[in-house]
């Protein structure tokens, strides 16, 4: 590592000649594989990006000029290259590095982004308030060719197209996948342009011929003009880009620094918004990566280096989702599932493979997903959409309007809820909770674990109108006997009983619940548990619960506002119990990174907390071993 030792800024890069590039290239992979092998995280999206990356740190100034990373788990050489190498080691945990581009890290990255698609819209406004303040300097969006699958890619491209921002310049980092193999009409466009070995050349044979024409003059000028676009239709088809008025450059490999350096180069002279089209392998140099059919290692736990192959393999509330789909398949031939580019993140890999007629990749398009879903279901199919938490967001107004106001049997089935740990505040599922409380004619459900999940998705396929289920990333014991049976609409399950104090609790905070009434016990108070397994609609049975009993506590792993404290506190209100109830949820702020039960536990959500707030809430006084020095 005796370059990388030595890179500490964007301008040592520029000291090197292509021999030592290459080398520090080596390098880098070598490092990346070392380091994410113990801390897990992104591991063949920055393997791909190495040569680009340098080449973007050497023809460009940053931070003056601005490099705004698309999803942003392709910035880890970024991170490297701007002075971060030695916190890898701190990678994803509490208080250390992110996993993605992080404002309060550096000022080299421009913004916090982990969502898909949006690198386009953040770089024209970036560029635009440029113009308009006189600010100098390019700014460069880089975006996948998955991501260029969403909506907001496209809206922007339309956008850029009418104000034609000089200083903008796309680099489209094309390796034909974004988790899986990137599916949609513009990457197979893409896919034609790179199998396609008349584009390189093409323009330069135009030009060539053009100056053999014997014309002079005006009339030269416009024959010329005409023969040029006539040979052009004729010779190649024009790309997407090219179509909507934004200059193409394309194709370059993405592993040849020095090409890469050239073109950019010559992009930043044109005085227009360019698209530089960049073919890179994901996982490239790595065997492992490279040779991994399923998603070339996109995203990994602590992994063996020499294998690539998982440290530890746990059973998962994914994996039990997708077995469980795979069984209601069998019984239910109008089931369907539905994903967003993420088919093996969200178990449905088996789905595929049994029933490809039913099976729906969309690309990185959440709103279409969620509404394509009520088309299928208007006409008779019950759609399964399979989605993390945090992506749900993104289709918030056709949950609304394209499937609840239709009262459609579109289950949302919602990986990654609550507190998920390391991928930090752009991906905290900890927002549901409240966004679909407030939704008419959804029901929302939680279950308390694996057993309940399958359950749950029974019920959800049995019922009318829309359902949504949400539940953790996490391990589970063991796979429930399946089919499992449907649970009732609405009803919780008293789990315990108590006489000073009831704890409702929903999803995975039901077993610190029931963990903290034992701890209660312990110290002479006697609390009840109920699995609110329901958020809506809420059990009716709530208010007897809650009149036997001094003080009701409601646990959640969602923000407070709106959420399932807010659900218990609007039903028993009329009852005049309100008084009665103490909320425990996250608190109103964007959560760091870091281990789920750390962050649970510094905000009083793990089972010595619940129990403090109970006994604190019953007593009006702190535990007594709590009041020792």
């Amino acid at each position: 590592m005796a370059l990388l030792a030595e890179i500490n800024s964007p301008s040592d890069l520029k000291r090197l000649n292509q021999q030592q590039l290459a080398q520090l290239a080596a390098e880098v992979r070598a490092f990346l594989v070392d380091h994410i092998a113990k801390t897990g995280g992104h591991l063949s999206p920055n393997l791909g990006v190495v040569e680009l990356t340098f080449a973007l740190h050497r023809v460009f100034d940053s931070p003056k000029d601005a490099i705004v990373w698309d999803t942003g788990h392709q910035a880890y050489v970024h991170k490297m290259v701007t002075g971060r190498t030695a916190d890898f080691a701190t990678l994803r945990q509490q208080g250390g590095l992110s996993g993605y581009p992080s404002r309060h890290e550096s000022e080299h990255d421009v913004i916090e982004n982990s969502h898909a698609s949006t690198s386009l819209s953040y770089a024209l406004g970036l560029a635009e308030a440029r113009l308009r303040r006189r600010d100098p300097g390019f700014v460069i969006a880089v975006i996948g060719d998955g991501a260029l699958t969403g909506g907001m890619a496209y809206e922007a491209l339309n956008q850029i197209a009418h104000l034609q921002p000089p200083n903008l310049i796309i680099v489209i980092n094309d390796n034909g996948r974004s988790y899986a193999p990137t599916v949609g009409g513009l990457a197979r466009h893409l896919s034609q342009l790179r199998v396609d070995p008349r584009y390189e050349s093409l323009k330069d044979d135009i030009s060539r011929l053009l100056r053999d024409l014997p014309l002079v003059g005006s009339t030269a000028d416009q024959a010329a003009y005409r023969v040029k676009e006539g040979l052009k239709q004729l010779l190649q088809p024009s790309t997407v880009f090219e179509s909507l008025g934004i200059k193409y450059a394309g194709l370059v490999d993405g592993h040849d620094e020095a090409a890469l350096e050239q073109v950019l180069r010559r992009a930043s002279r044109l005085s227009e918004p360019v698209v530089v089209h960049v073919v890179t392998e994901k996982g490239h140099g790595y065997g492992p990566a490279v040779e991994d059919e399923i998603d070339k290692l996109h995203g990994v736990s602590a992994f063996d280096p020499l294998t690539g192959r998982p440290l530890r393999t746990e059973l998962t509330y994914t994996d039990v989702f997708g077995e469980a789909l795979l069984a209601a398949a069998t019984t239910h031939p109008d089931v369907c599932a539905i994903t967003a580019a993420m088919a093996s993140s969200t178990g449905l890999l088996n789905f595929a493979k049994e029933f490809p007629d039913r099976f729906f990749d969309v690309g990185i398009c959440e709103q279409h997903a969620v509404t394509f879903a009520a088309g299928l279901a208007m006409a008779g199919m019950r759609p399964v959409v399979c989605i993390y938490s945090t992506f749900l967001a993104r289709a918030f107004d056709q949950t609304i309007m394209d499937v609840a106001l239709h009262k459609l049997p579109v289950v949302f089935v919602i990986d990654r809820a609550g507190v998920t740990g390391p991928d930090g505040s752009s991906h905290h599922g900890v927002f549901d909770l409240s966004y679909l409380r407030m939704i008419p004619n959804l029901k929302v459900a939680a279950p308390a674990d694996a057993t309940e999940l399958c359950a749950l998705l029974e019920t959800a396929l049995g019922t009318d109108g829309p359902i949504a289920i949400r539940y953790p990333r996490g391990p589970v014991p063991s796979t429930p006997d399946l089919p499992a049976e449907a649970l009732p609409v609405g009803r919780w399950e008293e789990v315990r009983k108590g006489t000073e104090a009831v704890i409702f609790a929903t999803g995975r905070m039901v077993e610190i619940a029931k963990e903290a009434a034992e701890r209660l016990e312990a110290m002479g108070l006697s609390c009840g548990v109920v699995n609110a397994r329901w958020i809506k609609p809420v059990d009716p049975r709530m208010v007897d619960w809650a009149r036997a009993v001094d003080t009701v506590v409601t646990v959640e792993d969602n923000v407070g506002a709106g959420g399932f404290g807010g659900a218990v506190l609007e039903s028993l209100a009329p009852h005049g119990l309100a008084g009665r109830v103490r909320t425990l949820a996250l608190p109103d702020q964007f959560l760091p990174h870091g281990k789920a039960s750390d962050i649970l536990r510094e905000h009083g959500l793990d089972a010595a907390g619940v129990a403090k707030s109970v006994y604190v809430a019953v007593r009006g006084a702190v535990p007594s071993e709590e009041k020792k020095p």
